[in-house]
């Protein structure tokens, strides 16, 4: 695993800097468990619903305020589907303001938000002032920079998240890095690697997870994915999402 995080980063690295053209392409506003830095246009909006391991489900949506700012709202219940108790969590908001898309001979796009963090039980953590209020939330920094390989646009993205809820933890802030890449019309493969604690003394802890998404018109997407951490078992998911205009 190590060694191919270390491939994916030098990959990345390359493609970062690589050539680009002027190409028009679907971007999504989430790779598979980490943010990208683009939005949503003005009066527009996105609902998604995510399945992970022991019928854990995730809602999320938002509204596209600005074509550079959404705001909107994430619920998680574990357990929501089986025979087990299902154990709700305190719904959060989620947001996300991009500052520039960058220059024409350099488009780059960077963002701030706020947003829950990881999928399934990496995503939560003890509380014992409140039980329903579990999962983990907090501000995160993003870039993207949009590569051109094949007459195709791809995507890198890059950038950090700090947790402040319902704990704060500095130790636990952690980076991430992601791409997507698309297969003709409909299909694009996706990978990154997220919880990559700055001190890079917890490599266990880290996750890699890879995916497939399969896109309708934009406005209906399907994903399918796996959360890889050494030593555990992989953490199935599965998202559809859709987008549409008000």
């Amino acid at each position: 695993m190590k060694k191919f995080i270390l491939a994916t980063l030098f990959l990345t690295t390359l493609l970062f800097f690589s050539k680009t053209y002027a190409q028009t392409y679907f971007r999504n506003s989430v790779v598979i468990d980490t943010p990208t830095a683009y939005t949503i246009i003005k009066g527009s909006y996105q609902v998604s619903i995510l399945g992970y391991d022991n019928g854990g489900i995730e809602l999320k949506s938002f509204i596209g305020l600005h074509d550079n700012l959404f705001l909107g709202a994430s619920c998680d219940i574990q357990s929501a589907i089986g025979k087990e108790r299902a154990e709700p969590n305190v719904p959060g908001v989620i947001a996300k303001l991009k500052f520039t898309d960058g220059w024409e001979s350099f488009p780059i796009s960077i963002a701030i938000g706020y947003d829950s963090f990881y999928i399934g039980n990496e995503g939560e953590t003890e509380n014992t002032d409140n039980e329903l209020d579990r999962m983990i939330y907090g501000p995160y920094f993003v870039v993207t920079k949009p590569i051109y390989i094949f007459d195709d646009e791809q995507h890198i993205h890059f950038g950090m998240r700090i947790p402040t809820q319902p704990d704060y933890i500095s130790e636990d802030a952690s980076y991430f890095l992601s791409i997507d890449v698309p297969i003709g019309d409909f299909f694009a493969i996706k990978a990154e690697g997220e919880r990559i604690f700055y001190d890079f003394s917890r490599r266990k802890r880290w996750l890699l997870n890879l995916g497939v998404r399969y896109s309708y018109l934009n406005f209906l997407g399907i994903e399918a994915a796996i959360l890889l951490q050494k030593h555990e078992l992989p953490n199935r998911i599965i998202r559809i999402e859709f987008s549409d205009d008000f």
